[in-house]
Formats: C-alpha cells, structure tokens, sequence
C-alpha cells in the first residue's frame, strides 16, 4: 500500500507541476482572487460577489482551482505516506525523517500558493512555489527508489564523478530557477521571435543586468510584469547563458 501510495503520489506531482505551469501561462494565477476558495466559494460560482473588484474569468478561474484541488489532494497523500512511515508500515525500512520534511513543505506550498493570489503574482514567491514544487516531486521519487533494492556502486567511481554530479546538480536548479524568474516576470518574449539573437542583436547593449533579480514590493499587482523592457531582456539573456551552460555540462 505503501508503495502504491508512494507511485500515486509521484505521479501526481508531476501533474500539479504541469498544471501550476499551465496556470500561469495561461495567465490565470489571479483567476480567483481569494484563497483556498473563489470569489467566497469552494467551486466556481456562476456569478462574482460584489465584494471583489476583479472580474469572473470563469475559463481562468476553472484553471486555477483545478490545480488547487489536485494540489490538496497530493497533500493528503504526502500526509498519508508520512503515516506510513510513522508506523512502520512500509516494504523497507524508512526513516521518518524525509516524509516528515516532506509534510512540512508541502504545508509551505500551501503558503506559497495563498501568497501567490494575495500577493498578485509577486514573481520571487511564485518562483519560490515552482522551486517547492519540484523539489517535492524529486524527493517523493527519492522516497519510492528508497523502497528498491539498493545498486552497488563502486566507492572509486562514486568519488571520483561525486564532484562532476554535484556541479551538475547546483547547475540544473539554477537553470530551473532563472527559467522560472523569466516565466514570473513576463520576460520569455522580450528579445522577440528570433532565435539566437535578442532584439535583433547578438548582445544588445541596452540591457539591464542591474535589476535583473529586482525583489519588488509587496502589495503591487505583478501580473504581466513591471519591469522595463531592457531588464526583461536581460532576464532572457541570463536565462540563455545558462541553458549553454547546462548544455555543455
């Protein structure tokens, strides 16, 4: 059952990760502006209250809440694999630290993901979300390989492609994380349709890389982005540089 659980689980997450990203490239992060629920209610309504100021996008708001309910429900099953281990109810032993871990961010992700709507789309929280949601998805798969049979690994080639794989590693995260601070900040089309060049450039020199990862305040609505044209373009380039980096690593 465990193990069963654990496969249910993995699965979902990676459906949460699509459906988060679909969400927000659909721009329907704000489609329901309160939080857990929309315009007051559990489901959509047909009709908005009064009370709130954004308009009913039932398409947008139908998209957002499919995502938390799916969320709420990869929730209950993390809760339900940290059971699991709690009471020894598992194939191979496992300890209860990690799905402990794996409880307390998944609550986080539920913070993240009210912060998202109250905060309008603030891109360091909703990159932060798109970070705690692939991370919860490597370690449910961490969890369920833990239930295998272990591999034997020689120590001598371990240690000597320990560094490589490390770098690597450190490398991608970065990777997924500018892929996202570009997503978050409207940024994917600002060196326009051709690919390699930027604005028609190699290297324009009008770009920003001062305010590339400016931390804007709290309480503005971000939606479709704020930053001048140039610091988005700088935002692409990094994003760029750092596929050829992955690349070639």
């Amino acid at each position: 059952m465990y193990t069963k659980t654990l496969n249910i689980a993995l699965l979902l997450a990676v459906v949460v990760v699509v459906l988060g990203a679909y969400t927000r490239l659909s721009d329907a992060g704000l489609g329901c502006p309160d939080w857990p629920g929309c315009y007051g209610k559990l489901i959509v309504p047909d009709v908005a209250s009064i009370e709130f100021e954004r308009p009913l996008e039932a398409a947008k708001a139908w998209k957002e809440m499919i995502h938390r309910y799916t969320a709420s429900i990869l929730g209950l099953l993390i809760v339900a694999i940290f059971f699991f281990a709690a009471f020894r109810k598992t194939p191979r032993y496992q300890s209860i630290k990690l799905p402990a871990f794996l409880v307390l961010l998944v609550g986080f992700q539920g913070a993240l993901g009210m912060w998202t709507v109250t905060e309008l789309v603030h891109p360091g929280i909703v990159s932060m979300h798109l970070m705690g949601g692939f991370t919860t998805t490597v370690l449910l798969l961490w969890l369920l390989l833990n239930q295998g049979v272990p591999n034997r690994i020689n120590q001598h080639i371990l240690k000597r492609h320990k560094l490589i794989l490390v770098a690597t590693i450190i490398l991608l995260l970065v990777q997924i994380f500018l892929g996202g601070w570009t997503s978050t900040n409207y940024a994917a089309l600002s060196c326009g349709q051709y690919f390699p060049t930027c604005l028609g450039e190699l290297w324009p020199d009008n770009m920003d890389f001062k305010n590339a990862f400016f931390w804007g305040p709290l309480g503005i609505d971000y939606e479709f982005g704020v930053l001048e044209s140039q610091t988005r373009s700088a935002i692409q380039m990094l994003h760029r540089i750092g596929a050829l980096v992955v690349t070639l690593a």
